[in-house]
């Protein structure tokens, strides 16, 4: 079937066909029974179609999918699983999410390197190509974090219960490493109102015009003393969806750059 959508996507140039087995391709993966090694390159496979659609969030969610099955297999096959997070950069860098794709190449290279001779003339034009990815990985790209932080936002507002598996799933990125820069990602389960996911950041990451270009004016929180943190609060919703989403933003004191921000999942 997949082969089938990539040559009527590719060759016969039949999107809508394409798109046909590929729905119903992804449909199948709930009720696979696979090795997984077998789901990985099967995931891998949807996510390069589901790219090629323009599907990037499903391309996105197959991709993880199949390197969290390919971190499953064995033997292992690190060439594999560092073509697949090297992939995952490539998309991400595409979203302009440029501190992610960059920890994800510097990773996935590490990963492709251990499959690999040392001199190897592939190795060498793999680290080539993705070399431009790695500038965002000591200061990631402001632009690269908000928006990060807007998707992950909206994403938890489909949460209805607030038990980690749920946040977590509709999360549908990876927290290992932390993302968007993040020197922590704590996950705080429990029912909606008490549900919460907090990013740790280093100093400078974003200002508050940063989240306020994206997010909207805030609601500045009464301060508890003169040295304590300013914290701004937005509110994110999505009609029709169980969860609304209030953001809350720590500045230290001085107002020298963000130190956390933590997502907490009210009922909407």
């Amino acid at each position: 079937m997949l082969t089938e959508a990539r040559v009527r996507l590719r060759v016969d140039k039949d999107r809508g066909r394409a798109l046909e087995l590929v729905t119903a391709a992804d449909g199948m993966l709930a009720g696979l029974d696979a090795a997984p090694a077998v789901r990985a390159d099967i995931c891998a496979s949807i996510a390069s179609l589901w790219l090629d659609l323009g599907d990037e969030l499903r391309s996105e969610q197959r991709i993880i999918e199949a390197i969290r099955a390919e971190e499953q297999a064995t033997p292992t096959r690190p060439v594999i699983l560092g073509t697949h997070t090297l992939f995952y950069a490539k998309l991400l860098h595409g979203q302009r999410r440029f501190g992610d794709a960059a920890r994800r190449a510097s990773e996935g290279l590490a990963i492709y390197a251990r499959g690999v001779e040392p001199g190897s003339l592939e190795l060498a034009r793999v680290r080539t190509l993705f070399a431009p990815f790695l500038a965002s990985i000591v200061t990631p790209d402001p632009q690269s974090v908000v928006g990060g932080l807007r998707a992950m936002a909206e994403r938890l507002c489909t949460v209805a219960t607030g038990s980690e598996a749920e946040i977590l799933r509709a999360l549908g990125v990876p927290t290992t490493p932390p993302p968007l820069g993040a020197s922590a990602f704590l996950v705080d389960a429990g029912e909606l109102g008490l549900a919460s996911v907090e990013l740790r950041f280093p100093a400078g990451t974003l200002t508050r015009r940063d989240l306020d270009d994206t997010f909207g004016p805030p609601n500045v929180l009464p301060r508890a003393g003169a040295f304590a943190s300013r914290v701004l609060a937005y509110d994110v919703r999505i009609p029709g969806t169980p969860a609304r989403v209030s953001l809350f933003a720590r500045f230290p004191a001085n107002d020298a750059g963000l130190k956390s921000v933590l997502l907490r999942i009210d009922s909407s």
